[in-house]
């Protein structure tokens, strides 16, 4: 029979228990992304594989000089969104940073809506900046929905509702800013924010 030393199975054994931590990890994760640039080439980033996108139209991104993606799962009442958008400073949406902020951190009209709920505005330190984040829960109404006979989508005579939480990042970007906002129910909301906060964090700017 063949003895294997203490000292080398000792160190197999080592091995064996981290791989499969790492494996364990990986499989944890859950999500594979791919790298994606705007329509109007002004970032980078990742977007989680597997999710539906959808960019800003051409006309629409020259009308309001706004470029942007979002991507999003599942069906209405268990969607989570996520978005990217470049607002350069001629944009024609929001003057600066500061009036995105104001205008989805707070009440419109400085009346809040049952079912609204407003977080404070605070720092967050992100790569090469110092961005803006907050919180907010709204309550959202299903504007379509596909009949399956027709084939198209139509207006619900009783549309469904469902409350969402949403998270906000804005930083500068260039001339601009660049905003981040993060959409999903209170149940899915902690499972895939992990998912945003990796978008985020991939988020190249291209021009200068």
């Amino acid at each position: 029979m063949v003895r294997i030393p203490f000292k080398i199975l000792l160190a197999f054994t080592a091995l064996v228990f981290l791989t499969g931590i790492a494996c364990a990890q990986d499989s944890s994760s859950g999500q594979d992304f791919s790298d994606y640039q705007s329509p109007g080439k002004t970032f980078r980033c990742i977007l989680p594989k597997g999710w539906n996108v959808h960019e800003v139209p051409d006309h629409r991104r020259e009308l309001t000089k706004v470029d942007g993606v979002n991507a999003y799962r599942g069906n209405f009442e268990g969607r989570v969104t996520l978005s990217v958008y470049y607002f350069p400073e001629d944009n024609k949406l929001h003057k600066n940073m500061e009036r995105y902020i104001e205008v989805h951190s707070r009440p419109v009209l400085g009346m809040k809506l049952e079912g609204h709920d407003y977080g404070p505005v605070s720092d967050m330190a992100l790569k090469g900046a110092t961005g803006k984040t907050f919180q907010r829960s709204v309550i959202e109404y299903e504007d379509h929905v596909f009949n399956q006979k027709l084939g198209k989508y139509l207006e619900p005579l009783y549309p469904k509702q469902v409350s969402l939480t949403e998270i906000f990042i804005v930083m500068p970007a260039g001339s601009g800013f660049a905003a981040f906002r993060y959409k999903a129910t209170p149940q899915t909301s902690k499972a895939n924010e992990h998912i945003f906060r990796q978008v985020v964090d991939s988020f190249i700017f291209l021009i200068y």
